[in-house]
Formats: C-alpha cells, sequence, structure tokens
C-alpha cells in the first residue's frame, strides 16, 4: 500500500467511525439541504453549485497559490525591497530562504466565472457555466540554487540541474448534468447521485520555460568554462486571436445516507487536454571559456531569446482526482475529510489531505474551521462562513496552505455568491 493510500485511509477512518456510531432515528442532519451537506473546498470543483436543487445564478472567485520553502515574510521583504538595488541581490536574498537539500518549488490556479442552471425533473438537473482560469507552477533545481546561494566549494564541475515553470490562462464553457437517484431499498436507503459534464476549453496565453540537463558551469584554476541552454515556448500574443481549443470532462460519483448522517464521494475532473496551434518556440544559449570576468560579463549582456521556429503543441491541464467522506450527528454539526490525489507533469502539485468540520448554529448560517496536511510543506489552517437558504447563497473561505500567518507558505482564498429562485 502506497504511502497517500494510508494518509487517505488515516484521514478518513475517525469520520467512518462516527458515522457508523450515529443513531439514524435520532439523527436530524436531513433537515439541512443535501447540496450544503456537500462542503465546499477552497480548491477546485466543477460540481460546485451544480448540487444545488434549485434553478438560480452564482458568480464565484477562488485563487490559491503556495511553494515549499519562502515563507510569507520572505515573500513581503522582496516586495517591498528598495528597487534601486541590484535584482542579483534580491535573488540572492530569496534563495537564502530555501532549505539545504531542497529544490524551490511552487503551483497556483485561479478561477473567475458565473454559473446558471437547475432541476429540470426531480432526478435530473443541469447548468451551465463560463469561467476564465489559469494554471501555473515552477522549480528551481535544488543543484542551480546550491550552485547560486553556497558557491561551488570544493567541486570544480558543476551541473545546474533541469529547472522551468509554466502557466496557462484559459477561458472555459461548460455544461454539466446530475442523475439522482433513491432512496433505494427502504425510505431511509442510500442516495446515489451521478455527475457528468465538459467544458470547452480556449486557451489564453501559454508560457513554458525549460533548462536543459547539459546546463554547467566548470571552474578550473583561474578559468571559468560555462554552458547555458533554455528552452521557451510561446504564444505569439497573449488573447482572443490565440490559436487553439480542447475539451475535459468531469465525472463526480455521490453515495448518501441522510437519515444515518454520512456520504461518500469521488470526483475526476479535467480529464482530457488543450491544443495550442501556433506557440513560438524560442531558445536562449549562453557559452563562455575564458579567463576573463570581463567577457563574462559581456556575453550575460547580449543573452536574448532567439526565435527558433512555430510549433503545435498540446497541454494536459492538472487532473483532479478527490476522495471525500462526510457524517454529521445532527444538523449542528457535520466532519469532512477529503483527499486530492498528486498530479505529475507540466503543472505539478502535491498530495493533499483536507479535513474540516462545519458548525451551524443556525441552520442557514454555516461556520467552517479545518485543516490542510500535506501540500507543498506544514500543515495549513482554513476557516469560512455563509448563508445558505433557499434562495441566496453567500459563502467566504481563506487559509494558509502551509503555516500560519507570516510563516504561511501559501494562501488561498474563495468567494461565492448566488441567488435561486
Amino acid at each position: 500500500m502506497n504511502r497517500a493510500s494510508i494518509l487517505l485511509i488515516a484521514a478518513l477512518l475517525p469520520i467512518t467511525e462516527l458515522a457508523a456510531q450515529s443513531d439514524a432515528p435520532m439523527s436530524d442532519g436531513s433537515s439541512v439541504a443535501a447540496a450544503y451537506r456537500r462542503t465546499p473546498q477552497l480548491r477546485n470543483d466543477p460540481f460546485r453549485h451544480l448540487m444545488v436543487p434549485h434553478w438560480g445564478f452564482v458568480m464565484s472567485v477562488g485563487v490559491t497559490a503556495e511553494n515549499n520553502a519562502l515563507l510569507m515574510s520572505d515573500l513581503g521583504d522582496l516586495l517591498v525591497s528598495d528597487r534601486s538595488n541590484e535584482v542579483i541581490g534580491d535573488v540572492v536574498t530569496t534563495l537564502g530562504a530555501v532549505p539545504p537539500g531542497a529544490a524551490l518549488q511552487g503551483a497556483g490556479q485561479g478561477e473567475a466565472g458565473i454559473f446558471f442552471g437547475g432541476p429540470v425533473h426531480r432526478l435530473f438537473q443541469i447548468g451551465f457555466s463560463a469561467q476564465a482560469r489559469g494554471y501555473g507552477s515552477f522549480v528551481a533545481d535544488e543543484d542551480a540554487i546550491v550552485l547560486l546561494r553556497d558557491g561551488l566549494g570544493g567541486t570544480q564541475d558543476f551541473f545546474l540541474g533541469s529547472s522551468g515553470g509554466s502557466g496557462i490562462a484559459t477561458s472555459e464553457y461548460g455544461v454539466h448534468g446530475l442523475v439522482r437517484l433513491g432512496p433505494l431499498g427502504s425510505e431511509d436507503g442510500v442516495q446515489l447521485s451521478f455527475g457528468f459534464g465538459g467544458r470547452y476549453v480556449r486557451p489564453l496565453a501559454y508560457a513554458r520555460a525549460q533548462t536543459s540537463i547539459d546546463s554547467r558551469l566548470a571552474i578550473v584554476g583561474d578559468s571559468i568554462a560555462a554552458r547555458l541552454d533554455i528552452e521557451n515556448l510561446a504564444t505569439p500574443s497573449p488573447g482572443l486571436s490565440v490559436n487553439g481549443s480542447g475539451v475535459v470532462g468531469d465525472f463526480l460519483f455521490r453515495a448518501e445516507w441522510p437519515t444515518s448522517g454520512f456520504a461518500f464521494e469521488a470526483m475526476v475532473a479535467n480529464v482530457g487536454r488543450v491544443t495550442l496551434g501556433e506557440v513560438e518556440r524560442r531558445l536562449l544559449s549562453f557559452s563562455v571559456n575564458t579567463t576573463n570576468l570581463l567577457e563574462v560579463n559581456d556575453s550575460l549582456e547580449t543573452l536574448a531569446f532567439q526565435i527558433q521556429d512555430t510549433v503545435a503543441t498540446q497541454i494536459t491541464l492538472p487532473r483532479i482526482v478527490r476522495f471525500a467522506a462526510s457524517a454529521w450527528a445532527s444538523r449542528y454539526v457535520q466532519l469532512d475529510g477529503s483527499a486530492t490525489l498528486p498530479v505529475d507533469g507540466e503543472f505539478e502539485t502535491p498530495f493533499v489531505v483536507d479535513v474540516g468540520s462545519t458548525w451551524r448554529p443556525v441552520a442557514v448560517f454555516p461556520i467552517r474551521l479545518g485543516l490542510i496536511l500535506g501540500g507543498h510543506q506544514g500543515i495549513g489552517y482554513t476557516a469560512g462562513l455563509g448563508i445558505e437558504s433557499r434562495h441566496f447563497l453567500f459563502t467566504l473561505a481563506g487559509g494558509s496552505l502551509g503555516g500560519f500567518a507570516s510563516d504561511a507558505t501559501g494562501l488561498g482564498g474563495r468567494f461565492d455568491m448566488g441567488f435561486f429562485f
């Protein structure tokens, strides 16, 4: 059994035990609307508003960003630093905050859009969405950080490793459906929900830069030999004129026992690729072998990316694979746990476990507190509040994705507001 499976079981086991202990006849958790028992998260969720069983219109904004090393205080110092200083000084300050033996990694995503939908039958509902989204990630190789931060030491020949980053901005138009079945077997039986849909994705801008594995620096005696190759792929000009498109699919399964106070859910989203038809491939090459430092400086001043050709490329969006469970003994308190599996590739994200609790002193006024385990580093903290009624939805949530306050290595926030009729 791998580490992800062990952490998932450990996170969800207490919730499963609570559900087993719930006294079904005494549970009034079903007095909370089913759509609002599905606790929202800071993270992307294409079925977020489709679960509400009324026709309505929702506006939403969400953003998260994290890294494995730089604290918010470090980033704050860089942002307010005296810009008369050399950029190199800022870089050295930044690299000095990276722990020994670690690369510098980070990821972020954001979205803003609207949703409109509702039931067309007691067993089926449909929703339409229009959104702008952005994804990005980067990694600075451990070898390159050690070289720039600590120097060569006793080493004469040093590979700079593989470093780079990528980002994409898109506009998306989606249609999603939800089929509800149940209760099955008896009045208190399981209720099943099957969600499915797709989004037409139109790229607005894309960029990726990567150093070659052959990039290196060698110092022998009083001579310096260096070679640096960076390949850059980018759309010629951001905007609606970018040539490309794609379709991605989203799927959801949810089983719920309302009177017993337990639910389980599995979701897979962003299944598909986006094709870019015209991407400029640029190359920056730096090569020097000299004993004269002035020659090195002159070479650096003339560095520039040169366009090699125009190519077509395919982008795989960060796939979301999430398992979640919820338990409630009454409408006042609910416990939730979820595990989002890691994404490898161009937009890498780490394995994350979210554990939280919702209090409802009044049925329509939830207060939420939670922890984020995993991420790029440390334990994160989340909090939120809202209004979730028959005709109005308002939720506001935020938190650190690792650490707290000035010691945080990431932040996230989300706002949703909707009207139902």
